[in-house]
């Protein structure tokens, strides 16, 4: 995996395409040989626009004859290595690590998504394994193939035991909890003799005075509590 070196202030505009410019090597069995290297300082042309501006921190990392890449952001596992198989797992677990979500709906259609996600990372490494020589699938590299394919199984099968059916609330349960924060000062107590005093029950009295607005906000925050339950539920899925 590449190492990302993070520069505090940029010497030099940074563009996005950047020009391929010429040079003659001074080193190595190259020595002497004109050659060309891309310089993203230089723009390729007048729109060619500006990514990192002088003066700007940043973050850069290479690869083996790849060239450098360059981002203001600390870049991500998924795009330090030139894996296939590494970087869309390690884009699963970006992807799991940061998700959120604000309904049930919106939950389920995430979750979804990275089934889809592992499944086709699954199918792909299979593919793999099934292409190599027999004799080589039980090679140090054809059980590294068998390990992962293993993992991913697993991992989908975690993900298929995640209990995605809401049950909201009963509201009478709910105006029984709430039934507590009602303001004193709206509660009428009949006084002894008046009228309706013999059946005046305090609890059914707070319960009525329980408003919609109260329930909605419970029933948004029972969602709330139900939809982080998940995502950690989600979150402590392991691929290894």
């Amino acid at each position: 995996m590449a190492r990302a070196t993070f520069v505090q202030s940029a010497q030099k505009n940074i563009y996005v395409n950047g020009k391929y410019v010429r040079y003659t090597s001074e080193r190595g069995k190259r020595a002497g040989q004109e050659l060309s290297k891309l310089d993203k300082t230089i723009p390729r042309d007048e729109n060619d626009p500006i990514l990192i501006a002088k003066g700007e921190s940043y973050f850069w990392w290479a690869f083996k004859n790849g060239g450098k890449h360059f981002s203001k952001t600390r870049p991500k596992n998924s795009q330090l290595t030139q894996s296939n198989y590494l970087s869309q797992l390690y884009s699963i677990q970006e992807t799991i690590e940061e998700v959120s979500a604000s309904d049930v709906d919106d939950l389920e259609s995430i979750i979804q998504d990275i089934k889809d996600n592992v499944e086709s990372l699954k199918d792909e490494t299979q593919e793999s394994l099934d292409n190599m020589p027999e004799s080589l699938q039980y090679s140090p590299t054809g059980e590294l193939l068998q390990e992962r394919v293993d993992a991913l199984e697993n991992a989908l099968s975690e993900l298929e035991s995640i209990d995605l059916d809401y049950e909201e609330p009963d509201e009478d349960e709910l105006r029984e909890e709430l039934k507590d924060d009602v303001d004193d000062s709206e509660l009428v107590i009949p006084e002894e003799g008046e009228d309706g005093y013999d059946e005046f029950d305090e609890d059914e009295a707070r319960k009525e005075l329980v408003t919609d607005e109260m329930i909605n906000e419970k029933k948004q925050e029972h969602l709330e509590e139900w939809i982080a339950e998940k995502i950690e539920e989600l979150q402590g899925i392991s691929f290894e």
